[in-house]
Formats: structure tokens, sequence, C-alpha cells
């Protein structure tokens, strides 16, 4: 796999920060966010109808954003709590018009948390909760619209950035020179804030994924860089192919997965 490199586009608005990491480390592709909801299907039609994305992999229980999957899975008991506060606290969508945005998503049934506000250096952004209590923040970036990033917590973030750097690679920049996080492929930033949290598995988004040609290999080199495994690999045939997984454990209780897609699968 050839290492990514940012499009020029993003590098105009980001800075190089320099870390020590293993030259031989392979950034993998950004893949999918798994959320857990009482009605996947309902959900999926929401976002679709509100957020965004096209349908995939055949199924009506998962969109995609550009090469990102946003999926969803049954919360069979209920217990969920809402992701803000979780080590996988929110996602970020960008839209052309963030206050039409809003209007729209408050009378589909989300609730607004923070009013649309512009932050010097950065841009305009809001926060919502979904009807299930899913966090996300909305930004006004024309420049990058769709799935925009992921923002975790933890009590030390240049841990957790060193962390996700050494397991699955990514461009160690700022963002508009302000925010540290990791670019990958797809255009899919990865940030964290400092704070304490609780495992992805107790909220409603229930784990992270990238993605590789080849699982098996790829995981021998994730477990040589320290990775623990904690489930699988899992052979799974959908709609339009076959793929293979694992999940290893993230830092502060993210739940990380790691997907083989079938060489014709989008």
């Amino acid at each position: 796999m050839q290492l990514f490199r940012p499009a020029v586009m993003v590098l105009a608005v980001a800075s190089v920060i320099s870390t020590p990491i293993d030259a031989q480390v392979i950034t993998r592709m950004y893949d999918h966010v798994h959320m857990s909801v009482p009605d996947p299907e309902v959900a999926a039609q929401w976002y679709h109808d509100h957020i965004g994305g096209e349908w995939v992999d055949g199924r009506t229980d998962r969109l995609l954003f550009g090469r990102t999957r946003i999926m969803f899975l049954r919360d069979r008991d209920g217990t969920r709590r809402p992701s803000a506060g979780s080590v996988i606290d929110h996602l970020g969508f960008s839209f052309p018009d963030l206050e039409t945005k809003l209007r729209e998503v408050e009378e589909a049934g989300a609730t607004v948390t923070t009013p649309a506000r512009e932050v010097e250096g950065l841009f305009t952004l809001s926060f919502i909760n979904d009807p299930w209590g899913t966090r996300l923040e909305l930004i006004e970036e024309p420049q990058h619209l769709g799935f925009h990033h992921v923002h975790l917590r933890g009590p030390d973030p240049a841990e957790v950035l060193d962390w996700y750097e050494n397991i699955f690679g990514g461009i160690r920049i700022r963002m508009r020179g302000r925010l540290e996080g990791l670019l990958y492929p797809g255009n899919v930033w990865l940030l964290v804030t400092q704070g304490e949290s609780f495992p992805s598995t107790e909220g409603t988004i229930d784990h992270i994924g990238w993605r590789a040609p080849e699982a098996d290999p790829t995981l021998a080199d994730l477990q040589s860089r320290g990775a623990e495994l904690t489930s699988g690999p899992v052979d799974m045939r959908l709609p339009n192919g076959m793929i293979r997984f694992f999940y290893i454990a993230g830092p502060n209780g993210a739940n990380v997965e790691l997907v083989q897609r079938q060489a014709d699968m989008r």
C-alpha cells in the first residue's frame, strides 16, 4: 500500500508537526464509524435525509460519505449512554450553509446544544444531539464538505495521537494551524480533546474502524507495535462481497476495528 500524502488544499491550511515515528508505519485508510441505536434502519434513514450520505453494501443500515461508512448496530438492551463524554465523544460533518442545516435537523428531532458560533481561525460550528443521543459537531467549511472528523477524549491528547499514529499512520498536522490531529485518506481528521471519558462500548458510538488490504498480515504488524487483539478475525458475507475483520483495544477504552474488504467493494 502506498503511503498517503494529503492534498495540496489541505496542506495550505495545516502545519506539519514533527514527531518521532517509525518510518515503516503504513497509513491506513479510515473506513467507518459504527453507532448503536434502537432501530438501525430508522436511524440510517434519518442520517440519509438530514446529514447526507448514500446507501452502500446493499444494506439499509449504512451510508457512505465519500470513502467513509457510517453504520448502525441494534442496541438490544437499551443501555447505551449519549456519546458526549465517551472516549469517542462526537463526529463532525460539514455543510455549505450551517444555519439552514441547523433549522432542518432541529425540526427533524435533533437537539441543538450549542448554537452556531464562529471560532476565530477555524470555522463556524455548532453542536447537536441526534434523536438517539449521539453528539454531532456541524461546521461550515465549504472546502471540506461531508464527513469531516472523529473527535476523541483522553487525559493526554498527545499520547492518544501517538498511539493512533503508531498503529494506523496518518499525517500529524494542525488543522488550520490550531488543532493538532491526524489526517487520513479520504480527508478524515482524528482529533482529541483533553478530559476523562467512559468506554466507547457504553455509548452510542460503539467503535471506529480502519481498512487494510489483508487482515491477517495487518494484525501481525499491529501486534508487533503493541496492539491488543480483543476479537476476531472473523469472516462475514455482505450482499456486495466478503469482509474479514478484527477488533483491538484503543486508548482509554476505545473499541477499534480493522476491516479487509473484497477488492471490488467501495
